[in-house]
């Protein structure tokens, strides 16, 4: 018998894997997604692909739920109290109270190309990773949406895997203190002119420069054989 083909060849079809994640319970974009990925491979965690099986492919519940995720302790608001980071409640249709069935194998496939796409492009000897973003016929204000998104996931991610500001030193504390304020970022105001075009590219390269920062931070505390582990899965 003649398995389906993939969903995708190289690039993730950013539309198709959209549909596909209506029906998880956290209902993420693909950029959430992916950034929720990242998130957790740059802890080098053993089970970051179980930890983010576990969160995307959970059947919706009954009823539509905003689902939030505390921030770790040092990211707080103004007034001192922790910032929440909510993958829901920004704009996206909340997931609908059933899926049928024959999309969650859909769903677990999609997500592992993702998964295998992202983990391939951040591997030796790539120095950078692409991020997964609205493509760049969509209008400006869609992917600027987009880009903030895979910052929610991305600190999303570090929060599940337990991250600790004080684990963070130096630029790669100061990139994580930039991931936060950029969730405050107000989009209303995005105009689909050049200068904004360019202050998105600025964004989304200081993204990828954050995320690498925080790995290797991160990667300094690690016990030597579990840093090995961690290079021979692409984050060294």
């Amino acid at each position: 018998m003649v398995s389906d083909p993939p969903f995708f060849d190289a690039h993730p079809d950013y539309e198709r894997l959209a549909q596909l994640l209506v029906g998880a319970e956290l209902a993420p974009t693909p950029a959430e997604a992916q950034g929720m990925l990242c998130g957790l491979l740059a802890l080098h965690l053993p089970d970051a692909l179980e930890r983010w099986h576990a969160q995307l492919l959970a059947p919706p519940a009954d009823a539509p739920a905003v689902h939030r995720c505390e921030a770790p302790a040092h990211a707080h608001d103004a007034d001192g109290s922790v910032a929440p980071l909510d993958l829901t409640d920004h704009g996206h249709a909340p997931a609908p109270a059933k899926q049928a069935d024959g999309d969650a194998a859909a769903r677990r496939a999609a997500l592992d190309q993702l998964a295998t796409w992202t983990q391939s492009a951040i591997a030796p000897p790539s120095v950078s990773f692409e991020l997964l973003l609205p493509g760049e016929e969509r209008p400006l204000h869609e992917r600027a949406n987009g880009v903030l998104d895979w910052v929610r996931g991305l600190l999303f991610g570090l929060a599940l895997g337990g991250l600790e500001r004080e684990r963070l030193q130096g630029q790669a504390r100061e990139a994580f203190d930039d991931l936060v304020e950029l969730t405050r970022l107000d989009l209303e105001s995005v105009a689909e002119d050049d200068a904004d075009e360019q202050a998105l590219t600025e964004i989304v390269e200081f993204l990828r420069i954050a995320a690498m920062l925080i790995r290797e931070e991160t990667a300094k505390t690690l016990p030597n054989a579990q840093a090995q582990q961690a290079h021979e899965r692409g984050w060294h």
